[in-house]
C-alpha cells in the first residue's frame, strides 16, 4: 500500500492567494479496499501547510481506471480510491500492472501560506 507524489511544477497565482500545484503520483505494493493514503505533507515545494481546495487526478496513459482524492482530516491522511471501467472500486491485493505503469497525473490548488 503504497501512493508516492513527485511535484513537477508549482506557481503561485496573480492574486498570490493560491498556489497551483502539477505532479504525478506513483503507485507501489497493495491497494487496500476504501482507498490508498497519499501523503501531502512531505511536500516542500508547496507553499502551504493547508488541505488542498481542489484536486484532481487522472491517468495519462488512457487505462481504464480512474482515480477519486478523498480529502482527509491532516495533510498526512487523503485518500485515493481506485475505480475500474463500470464504477467498481478496485478489489484489495496487489496493484494490477495497469495501474503500476499508469502515469498517474496530480493537479491541485491550495491556499497561499500567508
Amino acid at each position: 500500500m503504497s501512493l508516492t507524489l513527485t511535484v513537477h511544477q508549482f506557481d503561485v497565482d496573480s492574486t498570490g492567494k493560491q498556489v497551483y500545484v502539477a505532479g504525478v503520483v506513483t503507485a507501489s505494493g497493495s491497494y487496500s479496499t476504501g482507498g490508498d493514503t497519499l501523503d501531502l505533507s512531505n511536500q516542500s515545494f508547496i507553499p502551504s501547510a493547508q488541505l488542498p481546495k481542489q484536486v484532481a487526478l487522472f491517468t495519462q496513459t488512457g487505462q481504464v481506471y480512474n482515480y477519486t482524492f478523498i480529502t482527509g482530516s491532516a495533510l498526512n491522511n487523503n485518500k485515493v480510491k481506485i475505480y475500474a471501467a463500470g464504477g467498481t472500486e478496485l478489489s484489495a491485493g496487489a496493484y494490477p500492472s495497469a495501474i503500476l505503469n499508469d502515469v498517474i497525473a496530480f493537479s491541485a490548488v491550495y491556499p497561499k501560506l500567508q
